[in-house]
């Protein structure tokens, strides 16, 4: 899943930086082969002017990161990319404010964000992407379609979508979006609150505990933590939030490297944990970081997870700033749940296993405000079953 705005799948340790070890032998000669290749297309290639080195390079460089198999997660970034990937983390968003899933051989919208962009434009939830700027996207990966949608802020986009059997074109605008890290509202009629964390930026922890502060001074007594369709980010920010509701040690994940070492990852002992009940909600778009989090408060038994598998990304990710200023962000390790559950591809199932119906998406706090329970629950029969668990605890 991917927010356009764009925080994509994969947990972050962020903001480590090195150069490349230097190569010899067997690698120094695949390099070598690599450079006779590119001078032969240099030298004799019939169409001179489609001749780009670095172009050339990138290419080769995706080319080999693809051919790990860590889809969406291993992935090169060009020098803008590293750009907008260290504006998301740290909260800031450009783009054009809809959330995109894939869904089998389709990419879907899952949502827009109120109010963005891509909103105004009239695009809705179920929104299938067929083409960029008029070309086709069939057969390309949620991630390929994101860097395509991407740019820069004040630019255009032409975006077209299947919707209803006919084909729909939307014109928008990329703009520097504020979208709001944890929003949240208390279901009506009762002392619930749903809080929705919508990615682990560089400010998630603190906006977290801010939403249930507020939540707490409205009279919420129960906490429903929506993780749904939350693409991820910063590993650390999982660790301090799983910190606002574990007891200091308790083990967050458990961390595999290349080697097979594995090192327990645990709360850190300053944390003040707060024990009102809990339920976390997941679906298909809950990656990275959100499993690690939703995997932690389960194996834990703090809190039941009610909805549908969630997405598998399961790999730690390390950026490598390389010299031009482009950078690859490499899984280095693998993470586990706390009971040594593997997560890579399989994602995690939820205890309460709760499907939505056909058409239904995932109501946002916003959403919920203004209608009655009943039709809260009408609408979002996960949020519902969460409400039930949480209720009775």
């Amino acid at each position: 899943m991917i927010v356009l705005v764009v925080a994509t799948g994969g947990a972050y340790l962020y903001g480590r930086s090195q150069s490349l070890a230097g190569i010899s032998g067997q690698d120094k000669k695949s390099v070598d082969l690599y450079a006779q290749a590119l001078n032969i297309v240099q030298r004799d290639y019939v169409d001179q002017k489609s001749v780009k080195p670095k172009k050339l390079t990138y290419a080769a460089i995706e080319a080999m990161l693809n051919d790990l198999g860590d889809k969406g997660h291993t992935r090169f970034l060009t020098p803008d990319e590293v750009k907008q990937n260290s504006q998301e983390l740290s909260g800031k968003y450009v783009g054009v404010g809809i959330v995109l899933q894939d869904k089998g051989k389709k990419v879907v919208v899952t949502s827009p964000i109120p109010g963005s962009p891509a909103d105004k434009a009239g695009m809705k939830s179920g929104d299938v992407l067929v083409a960029v700027d008029g070309k086709s996207v069939k057969g390309e990966d949620l991630a390929t379609i994101a860097k395509k949608v991407r740019g820069p802020a004040g630019s255009k986009v032409e975006i077209s979508v299947l919707r209803g059997g006919g084909e729909k074109k939307f014109s928008v605008m990329r703009t520097e979006l504020k979208v709001p890290v944890a929003p949240w509202t208390i279901i009506p009629g009762s002392k619930v609150a749903q809080v929705q964390l919508t990615s682990f930026s560089s400010n998630s922890a603190d906006a977290l505990v801010q939403s249930f502060n507020e939540a707490r001074k409205a009279g919420a007594r129960r906490f429903i933590l929506d993780l749904r369709n939350n693409p991820g980010g910063q590993v650390d920010q999982a660790i301090a939030i799983a910190g606002d509701f574990l007891k200091p040690g308790s083990v967050v994940y458990i961390r595999k490297d290349a080697s097979g070492k594995k090192e327990k990852v645990r709360v850190p002992g300053s944390a003040k944990p707060t024990d009102a009940p809990l339920v976390v909600l997941v679906n298909n778009g809950s990656a990275s970081s959100a499993e690690i989090l939703a995997g932690a408060l389960r194996d834990n038994n703090r809190a039941k997870v009610v909805g549908t598998k969630t997405f598998g990304t399961g790999t730690v990710l390390t950026e490598y700033t390389l010299k031009d200023g482009s950078a690859m962000l490499l899984g280095i390790a693998e993470w586990l749940t706390p009971n040594g559950d593997f997560i890579r591809k399989t994602g995690i199932k939820p205890g309460i296993v709760v499907k939505m119906k056909k058409g239904e998406e995932p109501l946002l706090p916003d959403e919920v405000k203004g209608l009655s329970r009943q039709k809260v629950f009408s609408k979002d029969a996960q949020l519902k079953r969460a409400f039930e668990v949480v209720q009775g605890q």
